[in-house]
Order: structure tokens, then C-alpha cells, then sequence
């Protein structure tokens, strides 16, 4: 799962604003690391430099630089560069397989659709209107359409069988307050997005009208910016500063979990079967990783890397891929019976 560098600098603001009310960097406290800390290896293929999107579809690993879209095949074992999605972009937030073609969202050009595994791209912007309409954060597919979540104008639809025009999904989005969604998933048949800064998730079940707004800590927690979302089974998590989340109601109803996590920082989340992987980023562009294997109830943290920060965690196979400012990096995956891994990123400037 990935977010957009809008919602990271929000999320950036937030942790320094609540870093210097609470507790002061300094006090942070020092992580238990395991004797073996993680081995992390570039992945060549890819340039050394931000890699802005990482996802994960069968057997297949979609990283999205900042104009070329990387394709690892075979569990990210072998890969191959895309043609430029569009040479003017920033970065790519988003790549999905959908209807036969592959689609990549970007920061600032809307939509992109590749018909030929990524030789060549259109353009498919008809419809995207509004303020942030042309930052398109995540892409879900659900009963054939696909779902874009924007950063500003909400979330639209398109019928991927005429696959030509747009259309505003935002019935019961606050898209005034509420119209930047950093992260869209299809959990059963509901699609669940988390938007603005309060602490609302939006859900949209099957036979739904409108968005149904859900309070994570009711009735309101202002400043709560959600950073991640994702599925585990019939789990839900969000992440956000310095707190992680656990639904196992479809999204209606939200438990806090997360204790040993540091905090002051924003979570960043990947799952690999039944256990959680948390990207914690503290301390400027320092992260550390934990991992849980009891979803969410306890942590152990596994690695800390100084100076770096990362954008997006994916598993594959038998490694966690990390999608960092200064490339794709891969570790094996622990599979000790230990809690938890936690790795995080945020970029503090601007695009």
C-alpha cells in the first residue's frame, strides 16, 4: 500500500506539531533490536533513487518511480522497466492489473492505461474534475469498474468496459473537508477508503447509496490523519501517527492496538498471510520495522535504518520489499514465531 507525498507532508506537519507537544525526539525510547538485524539488498534493476509506489498483484511486484513503472514477475525475482507512463510526472502512486491492461495513477496527470504491458500508455483523464482531481493516490477494481482515489476531489468511477469517461463516487463524502483519500482497498465486497484529517474511514458495502462515514475513534479525533490501510482476512488496519487500528467488522467499529510501537511517527502497513508488518518513521528520515504475528496485540521490533526513509512495503515470495528514496531494497522475511515489523516513510519536502 502507498500514499501520496501530499498526505505524507500533512502526515509530516502533524507528527512534528505533536512531537513538540508530547514527548521531545530526544526521550524516544531505544528499540530491543534481535542479535540478526535485517540484511537489506538493492534491487539493480531499479535506480537508486525514489521509488514513490510499491503493490503486489498474484505473483507479481508493480513499483512506480517517478516516470517509469517497474515490473518484478516471478515474486520480484526478474525485473523489467516500463516505457514512461507520462515523461512529465512526478511520481507514480499507483499500478494495477485491470480488465487486461495495466493502469498507473499518478501525481499530478491523472490516469494512465497500458494495453501492451507497459511498451506504450494513453492518457485516461475524461471526467476527472476538481481541485486534486489529477493526483491520483490508489486504484481498486470492483465488479467491473475501477475506483480512483484522488487527492482533493475524492474518488471516481470508471466502467472498465467502455473504458472513455470518469464519474464523482462521492455520495456521502465530505469532499470539502474529506476529499483526499491516501488509501482505497476492496475488503470483501465493501470498499473502504480513509480520508481527511479527523479520523473517519469511509465504507461503501454492496447495495449502498452513499459513503457511510465511520468515526475510527468516535466521535470525532481531530488531527488524526490515517496514513495506511489494509486487509488481513477479515482484518482490517489502519495506521497512523504514532497509533494502529484493527476493524473485524467490515470497517464499522475500530480497536486500538499497536502498544510497543514508538511513538511520535506515522505507521505503514504490508501483510503477509496472518502476520502484520508496521513501517514506523521517527526522527526525520530514521525508520525502524516490527512485526506481528498476533494481529496487532504485540510487536517486536526487527530492524532500525538510520537516514532513510521509505514510501511503500510490499512481501513477495519469501522477501519484504521496501520501496525506499534511494531504490527497491529486499530482506528475507522473518518467520520466527515473533510479533511484530514495523518499517515506515515520509518525505518532508514538497513536490
Amino acid at each position: 500500500m502507498t500514499m501520496s507525498t501530499l498526505r505524507r507532508n500533512l502526515v509530516f506537519a502533524l507528527s512534528l506539531v505533536t512531537s513538540m507537544l508530547t514527548l521531545p525526539a530526544a526521550t524516544l525510547p531505544a528499540a530491543t533490536l534481535p542479535a540478526a538485524a535485517a540484511t537489506w539488498t538493492r534491487v539493480e534493476e531499479v535506480p537508486a533513487a525514489d521509488v514513490f509506489s510499491l503493490h503486489h498483484f498474484g505473483t507479481t511486484l508493480y513499483a512506480g518511480a517517478a516516470t517509469i513503472a517497474y515490473i518484478g514477475s516471478d515474486e520480484g525475482t526478474s525485473w523489467t522497466p516500463t516505457a514512461a507512463v507520462d515523461p512529465a510526472a512526478t511520481a507514480i502512486e499507483t499500478v494495477v492489473p485491470a480488465a487486461g491492461a495495466l493502469w498507473a495513477g499518478t501525481f499530478g496527470h491523472g490516469v494512465f492505461r497500458s494495453t501492451n504491458s507497459g511498451t506504450s500508455w494513453l492518457p485516461i483523464n475524461t471526467g476527472l474534475t476538481g481541485l486534486g482531481a489529477s493526483h491520483v493516490l490508489e486504484l481498486v477494481e470492483k465488479s467491473g469498474d475501477l475506483f480512483a482515489a484522488t487527492a482533493g476531489a475524492g474518488v471516481f468511477a470508471l466502467d472498465l468496459a467502455a473504458p472513455t469517461q470518469w464519474t464523482a463516487f462521492n455520495a456521502g463524502i465530505p469532499v470539502s473537508v474529506a476529499g483526499t483519500l491516501g488509501t482505497l482497498v476492496l475488503h470483501g465486497s465493501t470498499l473502504v477508503a480513509t480520508a481527511g484529517a479527523n479520523g473517519f474511514v469511509y465504507r461503501f458495502p454492496d447495495g449502498a447509496t452513499e459513503w457511510q462515514e465511520v468515526a475510527i475513534v468516535p466521535p470525532i479525533s481531530p488531527g488524526l490523519l490515517p496514513t495506511d490501510l489494509v486487509v488481513m482476512g477479515s482484518d482490517l488496519f489502519v495506521g497512523a501517527p504514532s497509533r494502529i487500528y484493527r476493524s473485524d467488522d467490515d470497517a464499522l467499529t475500530w480497536t486500538f492496538v499497536g502498544n510497543g510501537i514508538v511513538q511520535n511517527s506515522a505507521a505503514f502497513l504490508a501483510v503477509d498471510g496472518t502476520v502484520l508488518y508496521a513501517g514506523v518513521d521517527f526522527q526525520g528520515n530514521n525508520h525502524r520495522v516490527y512485526r506481528s504475528a498476533d494481529r496487532g496485540d504485540s510487536w517486536e521490533p526487527i530492524d532500525e535504518v538510520p537516514g532513510m526513509f521509505l514510501y511503500a512495503l510490499a512481501v513477495a515470495g519469501n522477501k519484504l520489499f521496501a520501496a525506499r528514496n534511494d531504490g527497491l531494497w529486499s530482506t528475507p522475511v522473518v518467520t520466527a514465531a515473533v510479533e511484530g515489523t514495523t518499517w515506515g516513510w515520509i518525505k518532508a519536502t514538497y513536490r
